[in-house]
């Protein structure tokens, strides 16, 4: 539409142009015949609307020649395609002989918030730091009673070997099994994890999954252009 617009002004220029350059033969216009009538000499006027006519028809052809060569502004475009697992051992920059029993830290590895610890035994495990729940993170006062992670905000309780769900919203009372109501029930998410080194003398090392960034950023630009146009990147 804007470069038909273009087209047309560049015409009705040119129209405009050839109008102020009178031709041989031609009768003056009528505005100008007074002026013209017993000299021989052309007027100046005339020449001087012509070129400045003509320049301008010459600017708008350059003007819309240079917005045909001009890049889209809107060339890049989001995908939804399916991405899938890539499983990594990544190092943690922790020992195992750093962690005392029941202690725990939190880490970000690849994309992924997870928290490692050792169980009351010594036992090393690694789980989710976000609570199932409403995604409260473990690292902000979880217990670690046996080989059990307590929730710090409502007392969910889950096994650090499985992530298997033992109680759910149980504290404060009335209150936590009330907010529980509207979220349903899940078990905590568990990495596998590992002492590298020999013989399990270095750093803790966590399996994760290495494109778990880009599957979640996939999922949530396939529910924006669901509202907004097709899940390809493209509209309808």
């Amino acid at each position: 539409m804007a470069s038909r617009l273009v087209l047309a002004g560049a015409a009705v220029v040119l129209v405009c142009a050839v109008q102020a350059f009178v031709l041989p033969g031609a009768p003056a216009p009528a505005r100008l015949r007074g002026a013209t009538e017993g000299s021989s000499k052309p007027s100046p006027s005339l020449s001087i609307a012509g070129v400045a006519a003509t320049t301008a028809a010459f600017g708008v052809a350059a003007a819309f020649a240079k917005t045909r060569s001009r890049p889209a502004k809107t060339a890049a475009k989001y995908t939804t395609q399916t991405i899938l697992p890539s499983l990594a051992w990544i190092k943690t920059g922790v020992k195992a002989s750093e962690l005392q029993p029941t202690e725990l830290r939190a880490l970000t590895l690849a994309g992924n918030d997870v928290l490692i610890g050792k169980t009351e035994a010594g036992a090393l495990f690694c789980v989710g730091n976000l609570c199932p729940h409403i995604g409260t993170p473990m690292s902000e006062g979880a217990d670690v009673i046996g080989d059990v992670i307590v929730c710090p905000l409502h007392g969910s309780s889950f096994q650090v070997s499985d992530g298997q769900l033992i109680d759910w919203c149980v504290s404060p009372p009335v209150i936590g099994p009330l907010t529980g109501l509207i979220v349903e029930k899940k078990n905590l998410l568990v990495f596998e994890c590992r002492q590298g080194g020999f013989l399990g003398s270095g750093e803790v090392e966590v399996l994760v999954d290495t494109n778990a960034k880009k599957a979640y950023e996939a999922n949530y630009w396939k529910g924006l252009l669901d509202a907004q146009g097709k899940d390809d990147g493209t509209y309808y």
